[in-house]
This record gives structure tokens, C-alpha cells and sequence, in this order.
């Protein structure tokens, strides 16, 4: 590579670490935007009637309602609600946030944010200016876009998957430098990978998805790069986990 062109890949690597944290709001936001704009114009589909029933239920203790899926959407779904119909009792008398904004908005929330997560993700993998391009193409994503707007808890899947699998990695890389430069401690970020995963287990059963980082990191080739977990690894990370989704799912206890 000549030296020119290495001075202004230089300068722009600089200019993207300057302003990162507000290219990452401006993606976040744009993300938030076209997930937001008219999302009252359809009506509730059959899956979307059956999380609003629930969810009403909630907020009169009745948690028998759609058993056969977890419970954390139809929680945040009962608590968005909840405040919509606070805010259309009160303030909000001649601006009316209607039922399908309010059930649809966790969603668009969490599936914005879902930019972030992958920013860090990719920034772990791949470096500043990969993880900002996927960020954008997230956000901007029409088939992400889609069924973020809708109430289906694939979009707490992806959020809180991802977000395990990005602790995870923090965890990997900093027990490698703990172990050769006694530095960073590791612990929490095991914990965090748990609580993530816990947090997925209660939007969707996909247990399979915490599996596929220990296929992952047991390649020869991470054997080598990344000490294995020890016992206190892997209680740290499970037991985090499943307290995390017995909070989360409690109804679990009971089915």
C-alpha cells in the first residue's frame, strides 16, 4: 500500500474514532424513525391479538394466558400499555397513543438498540468502520425493519442473543489477558453473557442458540487463543443465566 493512501486511510480511522458515538446515535435514530413512522396504520394480526389479551391479563394478575411462549414480551407489552393508557387518561386526551403503538413499541425500541449491539459485535470482530456499516445496514434493513414492527418475540431473540454472544466475547478476551498480564477481571462479563441469555430463554425458547458458543470456542483454533472455561465459568454463566430467566419467566414454575 503506497504511503499516501495509507496516511488517509490513517485520517479517516481517526475521524471515525473522533465522532463514533454520534454516527452511532444518528444510526440508532434513524433506525428508531423508520421503525416508528406509521406504525398504527395496520391492524393486530392473530399472533399480536393473542400477546394484547395476555398482557391485559397481566395487569389484572391473571398469568395463565398464552402459556405455550415465554412471558417477556407480553411483560413489556402489559407495561406499555399500561402507560398508553395512563398518558390517554391524562395529558394525552388530544394526542392518543392507539393500542397497536403501544403494544408494537417495545419492539421498535429494543430493535433499534439492536444497532449497538451489533456495532459492538462487529467492532470486537472487525474493526471501527465494519462495525458502523453493519450497524447502519441494521438499522436501515427493511426486512429488520419489518418485523420489528411487529409484537413476535424474535426481535427480544436477536437483541438479547446477541448481546450474550457479545459479553461472551469480552469475557473470552479478557480472561486470555488476565491469565498472561493479570489485568482486566473477567467474572462480570460471564455474568453479563448469563443474564443475556437468561433474558433470550425468557423472550423465546431457543436454548439451542447459548450452545453454539461453546461449539464455537472448543475449534482448535480458539483452544489455542482463549483458556478454557473452569468451573467457576461455567457456574457463573449458567447459574447467572438461569436466575436471570426464572425472573424473567416466572410462570415457568408453573406450567
Amino acid at each position: 500500500m503506497a504511503p499516501a493512501e495509507q496516511n488517509e486511510r490513517s485520517a479517516l480511522a481517526r475521524l471515525l474514532e473522533r465522532h463514533v458515538l454520534a454516527a452511532l446515535l444518528l444510526i440508532v435514530a434513524l433506525g428508531f424513525c423508520l421503525r416508528m413512522r406509521g406504525l398504527d396504520r395496520v391492524g393486530f394480526n392473530e399472533d399480536e391479538v393473542q400477546k394484547i389479551n395476555a398482557a391485559r391479563a397481566y395487569l389484572h394478575g391473571d398469568f395463565s394466558r398464552n402459556l405455550e411462549h415465554p412471558m417477556l414480551l407480553k411483560s413489556m407489552i402489559a407495561v406499555s400499555l399500561a402507560a398508553a393508557d395512563s398518558w390517554n387518561r391524562g395529558l394525552g386526551r388530544s394526542h392518543h397513543i392507539s393500542d397497536e403503538m403501544a403494544v408494537r413499541f417495545p419492539n421498535v425500541v429494543l430493535g433499534a438498540l439492536t444497532a449497538i449491539v451489533i456495532f459492538g459485535l462487529a467492532r470486537e470482530w472487525f474493526g471501527l468502520d465494519v462495525a458502523l456499516l453493519s450497524a447502519l445496514l441494521w438499522s436501515a434493513g427493511t426486512i429488520a425493519i419489518m418485523d420489528n414492527r411487529l409484537a413476535k418475540e424474535d426481535t427480544l431473540l436477536v437483541f438479547f442473543t446477541w448481546l450474550g454472544y457479545y459479553f461472551y466475547i469480552r469475557a473470552k478476551k479478557a480472561s486470555a489477558i488476565q491469565v498472561r498480564q493479570h489485568a482486566e477481571p473477567y467474572a462480570k462479563w460471564y455474568a453479563a453473557a448469563g443474564a443475556s441469555f437468561g433474558l433470550m430463554l425468557a423472550s423465546k425458547y431457543f436454548p439451542h442458540y447459548l450452545g453454539l458458543i461453546f461449539i464455537y470456542y472448543f475449534l482448535p483454533l480458539n483452544r489455542k487463543e482463549y483458556p478454557p472455561l473452569c468451573r467457576r465459568d461455567f457456574m457463573l454463566l449458567l447459574g447467572t443465566c438461569a436466575l436471570v430467566f426464572l425472573i424473567a419467566n416466572p410462570v415457568i414454575l408453573c406450567s
